[in-house]
């Protein structure tokens, strides 16, 4: 679980400074790495979670494995744009599930 935190606590991370940023909250021109950084971060906790998952055979293993499309599409439309949001805050959909059926999984009997 301590994994599935991190890669949630990453991908939010990185969802919101995109989202500053989108806003106008948040200026990167100097610091422009930062998202991409985050998002390269992103893609290694999420492997190291599908790496323990699918080897400690965690019940929810699969469910995790759907955030992966999104992050592939992602650098496919350009920063900033409605297109780029959506697909970003459509990759939290598998990772809630994944968190509910973690959940269940470890309060159920």
């Amino acid at each position: 679980m301590v994994l599935l935190l991190l890669t949630t606590s990453v991908y939010a991370a990185t969802a919101m400074l995109g989202t500053s940023i989108r806003l106008g909250w948040v200026r990167t021109h100097r610091w422009r790495w930062a998202h991409h950084a985050l998002f390269a971060l992103i893609w290694l906790t999420l492997g190291i979670a599908l790496l323990w998952a699918f080897q400690a055979q965690v019940t929810w293993r699969w469910s995790l494995l759907g955030t992966a499309p999104f992050l592939v599409a992602l650098p496919r439309f350009r920063a900033g744009s409605s297109a780029h949001c959506w697909t970003a805050t459509l990759g939290f959909v598998p990772l809630g599930i994944t968190w509910v059926w973690a959940l269940v999984s470890v309060l159920a009997p």
